[in-house]
């Protein structure tokens, strides 16, 4: 007889799935793996979970034009050449801020494009 210690408890998590328009999908990959469709899903998130992994999610702030002009003038200050985006991540301003505010920096001789 067992002790109760080495006795493991597993908790079975079910999620309804509507797999409406992806059915024939799921049919050839369960087919092709020779898997079933709950491993077939199983897989599908723990790949999406891999791919995901490295990605990072950049919260842009609200700010304004002449405000992320001071920003980005000081942030460029001493550097020799700096992308757009590497801005935009950086001081977590909007593309389209960025690419104005660079634009008006630009115009009043503060930067030179490439």
């Amino acid at each position: 007889m067992q002790k109760l210690e080495n006795i493991i408890e597993t908790k079975r998590v079910v999620y309804p799935v509507d797999i409406t328009g992806v059915g024939t999908l799921l049919e050839k990959i369960c087919n092709k793996l020779t898997m079933s469709k709950a491993e077939a899903i199983r897989e599908a998130i723990k790949h999406y979970a891999e791919y995901m992994e490295g990605f990072e999610v950049v919260e842009y702030r609200h700010i304004s034009k002449t405000r992320a002009k001071k920003e980005i003038s000081n942030y460029i200050k001493g550097k020799t050449r700096v992308a757009a985006d590497e801005i935009s991540n950086a001081l977590r301003i909007d593309m389209s801020i960025v690419n104005e505010a660079m634009l008006e920096l630009w115009q009043e001789g503060w930067v030179k494009p490439e």
